[in-house]
């Protein structure tokens, strides 16, 4: 994004997020202004508006939920996952790093046995040569009977989200997204951190790491180690309406207006900006 302003000689820019989560970059990347960015949700607007006075900040909501809440999304079956449709579903939507996936068990699908898991890892913990660690759990994780592991034509979290019950994830914008849909969310707060990011170089984890994970406090049940999940996995299947109320308040703030029109708003304001050329 350096040669942005030789972009902007010839031709306008747009920024969209692909995530809304916890990481610093959700405000750097906005350092190089573009045109105009669509953003979710007034507490980011204004946080972005304070950095960059000069910006073009606009409210538009989270345009990749839109489906969820006009009832355009694809519909997934458990049974054609080879789940049990009776059974209540987990959906593990970690991120690559910081994750927790390493301070998984690789006896997670047995532990889970009363439960569908389905796993959706992010796209660079599926095929990078420095996460081979990630891939051969999800390999072993797949040999269960109660487990989907996603495939890479399986691009779109939003689905799975759907159909699943409960989500566990670590520092991941899937937390906020499936609050976004009401639904109770676990926190796995452990992660696996490279040595360059422990001890005097915790800093670099801090700074990653963007103060908004502090929602994170509010609407999901925290445990703090592997061996706490089962206990608050059970809990959270038995009270999903638990910070029901929190969960929406913080929707408002991080992923803005939730009523499947978030591309409409989107396609009409660049529609009426260049009908006024």
């Amino acid at each position: 994004m350096s040669n942005i302003d030789k972009i902007h000689t010839v031709s306008k820019t747009v920024l969209m997020q692909h995530g809304i989560g916890p990481k610093q970059c959700y405000y750097d990347v906005s350092q190089n202004l573009t045109t105009v960015r669509f953003v979710e949700g007034q507490h980011r607007l204004k946080r972005l508006c304070d950095q960059y006075p000069k910006g073009n900040f606009i409210d538009t909501g989270y345009a990749k939920l839109d489906p969820a809440f006009n009832g355009t999304a694809n519909k997934i079956k458990l049974a054609d996952l080879g789940l049990d449709p009776n059974k209540p579903t987990l959906l593990y939507a970690p991120t690559f790093y910081p994750s927790s996936i390493e301070h998984f068990s690789s006896h997670f699908a047995e532990d889970f046995s009363d439960y569908n898991i389905i796993i959706k890892p992010h796209f660079f913990s599926s095929i990078s040569t420095k996460h081979i660690k990630h891939q051969r759990l999800f390999e072993h994780w797949k040999q269960s009977n109660n487990v989907y592991l996603t495939t890479m034509t399986d691009y779109n979290l939003l689905p799975f989200m759907i159909v699943a019950d409960v989500m566990l994830s670590d520092a991941s914008s899937a937390i906020f997204e499936f609050a976004a849909l009401n639904k109770p969310i676990v926190w796995c707060d452990f992660y696996k951190l490279r040595w360059s990011y422990r001890g005097i170089f915790s800093f670099r984890f801090k700074k990653r790491i963007d103060s908004d994970i502090e929602f994170f406090h509010e609407i999901t049940s925290r445990a703090k180690n592997y061996q706490a999940l089962n206990k608050i996995v059970a809990q959270a299947i038995k009270t999903p309406q638990e910070k029901s109320e929190t969960r929406q308040n913080i929707t408002k703030k991080l992923a803005g207006k939730t009523d499947g029109k978030a591309s409409i708003r989107i396609a009409n304001y660049l529609e009426n900006k260049e009908d006024s050329k």
